[in-house]
């Protein structure tokens, strides 16, 4: 008797294992060193900043992939039905951790300014941040809502991007690449202190693994990525990248040409880290990044992104003033309550939105069933982009 097909849900489990990984090297950045005994995390820390730029890697090939999904089963792509689902999926909670700062900043119990507030909002906050000066803490509060600025407005270049150019994709958006990346080098002689988190010096980021998404469609292309682009052999080169940059082979390599050739190293190869897993779901990387707690973390991700700031407020040791609130900023409150408060956003804010926002824009590819209530086709059960 043949075994019975098990619902398909469009759920990619290895992905929440990467939001996880990346969330928490976001915590890590934003928090203060960890000591245990004569070991300290102090000369890691700074990798933290990646979480981002891993975070951006997961969305430009996810969301390219379900658009592309989506044209090849219609022979269109609906800009509104996907217009309303990224609204129903980012803002509800973007919205209530604002109307939540706003509460804390009319009796002045954070210290920030309502143009920066104003900017998260509208979604130009990348345009403002580290604007403040540099003798306050004004702009911590929203700051990081820079990241989720640069995603809508890859969602949106992206979209228009693929709904009206229809032929010569591939050969587009790699040309555009190649420009975008030549004139921001040519910009950083000029530019000595560039702000880096406005969308024309990160949309390369997201746009490398839109490219991806568009190579994985040609059969050959994703032939051969499924034969050679195995999990491990892709860690094991960036590791040695890594190593070139660092010296340890290459030992005459100056220093800022080094730093800068490892983030350009490691930012790109996020790419081909997700690619892999999501092609290879049985291989042993795959399956420790699906481990429960992996998966939990990754899938409340957003919410910890956009809370853990009220309660990461301390700055190379200096606290912010939280009257009441400061308490929660020491350890181990400050994962309690973020954890807590995290849990609470996705549950009641996040998750229902969603399906909200799938009844009213329903997925014509394959959404996730854990999170909306939509019929799904019966198949058996794969990883697949």
């Amino acid at each position: 008797m043949p075994p019975r097909p098990h619902p398909r849900s469009g759920y990619l489990p290895s992905l929440d294992g990467w939001r996880a990984i990346a969330i928490l090297g976001v915590l890590m950045i934003h928090d203060l060193p960890w000591q245990i005994g004569t070991h300290t995390n102090l000369a890691y820390i700074r990798y933290g900043s990646f979480g981002v730029i891993l975070f951006f890697a997961i969305s430009g090939v996810l969301i390219s992939t379900r658009i592309l999904e989506e044209e090849s089963l219609t022979g269109t792509f609906h800009l509104r039905s996907f217009y309303i689902r990224r609204l129903f999926r980012i803002q509800p909670a973007a919205i209530a951790y604002l109307a939540v700062v706003a509460a804390l900043m009319l009796p002045h119990l954070v210290p920030e300014y309502w143009h920066f507030w104003a900017g998260a909002l509208f979604l130009y906050e990348n345009f403002l941040y580290n604007s403040a000066p540099a003798t306050t803490f004004h702009g911590y509060f929203t700051g990081h809502f820079w990241t989720l600025a640069v995603e809508e407005h890859f969602y949106l270049l992206i979209s228009l991007f693929l709904f009206f150019v229809r032929r010569r994709r591939i050969l587009i958006l790699t040309l555009a690449l190649i420009a975008i990346k030549a004139i921001q080098i040519i910009a950083t002689h000029y530019t000595p202190d560039p702000l880096l988190r406005r969308t024309y010096w990160q949309i390369q980021i997201l746009l490398f693994p839109s490219l991806a998404a568009m190579l994985l469609r040609l059969p050959r292309v994703r032939a051969a990525a499924i034969r050679w682009m195995q999990p491990v052999p892709v860690l094991l080169l960036t590791a040695l990248a890594i190593a070139l940059c660092h010296g340890i082979l290459l030992p005459g390599i100056v220093r800022g040409r080094m730093a800068f050739l490892e983030i350009q190293i490691i930012s790109y190869s996020f790419t081909f880290w997700v690619i892999a897993t999501m092609l290879h779901p049985r291989s042993l990387v795959t399956r420790l990044l699906e481990a429960a707690p992996l998966r939990f973390l990754g899938r409340i991700s957003y919410s910890v992104y956009l809370w853990h700031v009220l309660f990461y407020s301390r700055i190379d040791g200096i606290p912010l003033r939280l009257h009441e609130l400061d308490v929660l900023s020491g350890r181990p409150w400050k994962y309690v309550a973020t954890l807590a408060v995290a849990i609470a956003s996705y549950f009641c804010i996040e998750k229902p939105l969603i399906r909200l926002g799938h009844r009213l824009a329903p997925s014509t590819t394959t959404p996730r069933q854990d999170l909306v209530d939509q019929p799904a086709t019966v198949q058996p059960t794969t990883q697949k982009i």
